[in-house]
């Protein structure tokens, strides 16, 4: 009995979507810069300028592009909504179009192998595929709002700084440079120490994510190292035997 005759799809492509990069980052940096050297200007005049400077440079140094990690994050979930539309196509090509018309050991065996080797390993890859797209999301928001903060500070300070700079001939104005300035500096490092929290815990996620690669390599290599081969995941070769073909593929409408 043969299955009802299917349309041809054509094949979705795989290849991920180019985007284009928004600009903010160098927007940033661009705006950043003169910012920047009016706190330099304020740390030589008070004083504090070598301390001004290591945190200034520890601080900008640590920005970062969050337009990277938002593309990565698109880029995994593209992944993951493939490869689910690619097990729901298998798990409904059996469903649909073998179990209804054949019954037998043969339709058993397919059906094992789709619902417990393929259909398993599908899993495991969406699974790692939707952690990867989260962790690129978490990268991305606290880039981003590291950014802000940075930015931020500096965009606040600056018309201070200038203003207390014209006023550093006095010793008045020049207690008031240095107190600003150390406010800054303080808000600064914690800035970093924000950045080192961050640091970790994506760090921790990564680590996490590559023991969850550690179970794929399991489940596609022999002992889950490449160079041992892939495993077989092969239907049994009697699936498709002349000699067996009667016995193993048994229309339903002889049940």
């Amino acid at each position: 009995m043969s299955t009802p005759p299917t349309e041809p799809v054509a094949p979705a492509s795989t290849a991920p979507a180019t985007r284009a990069d928004p600009g903010f980052y160098k927007r940033l940096i661009t705006n950043l810069n003169p910012l920047r050297q009016t706190t330099l200007q304020a740390g030589a005049m008070s004083g504090l300028g070598l301390a001004a400077l290591s945190l200034d440079v520890a601080a900008t140094l640590n920005l970062g592009n969050p337009a990277l990690f938002h593309d990565r994050r698109e880029i995994w979930k593209e992944m993951s909504g493939t490869l689910e539309g690619n097990r729901s196509d298998l798990w409904r090509g059996y469903f649909d179009n073998v179990s209804p018309y054949w019954s037998g050991h043969a339709s058993e065996m397919l059906q094992q192998y789709v619902r417990f080797n393929v259909n398993g390993l599908f899993g495991l890859l969406t699974k790692l595929s939707d952690d990867m797209s989260g962790t690129m999301q978490g990268q991305f928001k606290e880039v981003l709002e590291y950014d802000l903060s940075v930015i931020g500070l500096y965009t606040a300070s600056a018309p201070i700084f200038k203003t207390l700079i014209t006023m550093s001939a006095h010793p008045v104005g020049r207690a008031a440079l240095i107190a600003q300035l150390g406010i800054f500096l303080t808000v600064l490092g914690n800035l970093l120490k924000q950045f080192g929290d961050i640091y970790l815990t994506n760090e921790s996620s990564l680590n996490a994510l590559e023991l969850r690669l550690n179970e794929l390599l399991g489940a596609f290599y022999q002992t889950g190292d490449p160079a041992n081969g892939a495993r077989d995941l092969n239907l049994p070769s009697s699936i498709t035997d002349p000699d067996q073909v009667n016995d193993l593929w048994v229309p339903a409408s002889e049940n």
